[in-house]
């Protein structure tokens, strides 16, 4: 393994509070049995730790992940990346929100390989511009994340607006972005639900 890979960890983002979902507490979302954020960390199994960026640490634990206690809540995922970024150890992390379904190992590899070639953050871009997940965040980012932060300005794709995005690399995220799947509410977690059981192709409830 690599030394860019060793100093690059998984990290799930876990601290929004499901409203759209019922209260639903997002960590605990499954497919077919498993949380998705254990499918996350079976993707990324090449990396060696992972963490789980969270408001209050929950009571049950999600596989080997260590919990990142998110110290900037109200800055939404912004925050929860910065505080993994300071209180991680490794120099990078391999960020994908815990409500987010479908990385898959192609995608996931081209941004690993591209890391390592480069050292630099990686993310996806489509016709419409970068997109924030899933994204290798580096702790080189910790300044211009620092400045929109007490700026108050919480917008991840402000972060691909700066002079510093020069520094990122961005692949071509047209085919590969199609795979995910974010599930904001009940009724596109039933819809996740409907495909495990075959029935992908109706909306009615």
């Amino acid at each position: 393994m690599s030394k860019q890979r060793t100093d690059l960890a998984g990290y799930i983002l876990a601290g929004g509070r499901g409203k759209r979902m019922g209260g639903r507490q997002k960590l605990y979302l499954q497919y077919q049995g498993k949380y998705l954020s254990l499918w996350t960390m079976e993707i990324l199994r090449s990396l060696e730790n992972f963490y789980i960026s969270v408001a209050e640490i929950p009571e049950e634990t999600v596989g080997s992940a260590g919990w990142i206690t998110d110290f900037y809540e109200e800055a939404g995922p912004l925050g929860g990346i910065l505080s993994g970024l300071l209180l991680c150890p490794q120099e990078a992390l391999f960020v994908m929100p815990c409500d987010t379904f479908g990385l898959d190992e192609e995608m996931a590899e081209m941004m690993l390989r591209e890391y390592e070639r480069s050292g630099r953050p990686v993310f996806y871009r489509t016709e419409k511009g970068p997109e924030p997940f899933p994204g290798i965040y580096t702790k080189a980012m910790i300044p211009v994340m620092e400045r929109q932060r007490t700026a108050g300005n919480y917008r991840m794709k402000s972060l691909f607006e700066t002079e510093e995005a020069k520094e990122y690399t961005f692949l071509d995220g047209t085919k590969q972005l199609k795979k995910l799947v974010n599930l904001n509410t009940e009724q596109e977690y039933r819809r996740l639900q409907r495909r495990n059981d075959g029935r992908e192709n109706s909306d009615s409830e």
